[in-house]
């Protein structure tokens, strides 16, 4: 089952490719969203919900 999270206070320019890169190592990736008007936060969704709980644990707060 896909699971998505929510990324905040991001840099306004950050690129898909960087969450990418940082969220990838934890499982695959269905989709990246990044918010541009407003900017500051983003969606990502994995294709299994244990890799999204995973990368919520080992990444919140980073």
């Amino acid at each position: 089952m896909a699971q998505r999270i929510y990324i905040g206070q991001l840099a306004p320019d950050i690129s898909e490719r960087e969450l990418e890169d940082s969220f990838a190592r934890y499982g695959r990736l269905r989709n990246v969203w990044v918010a541009r008007k407003p900017p500051g936060f983003a969606f990502v969704e994995f294709e299994d919900s244990r890799d999204a709980e995973d990368a919520v644990k080992n990444l919140d707060g980073v």
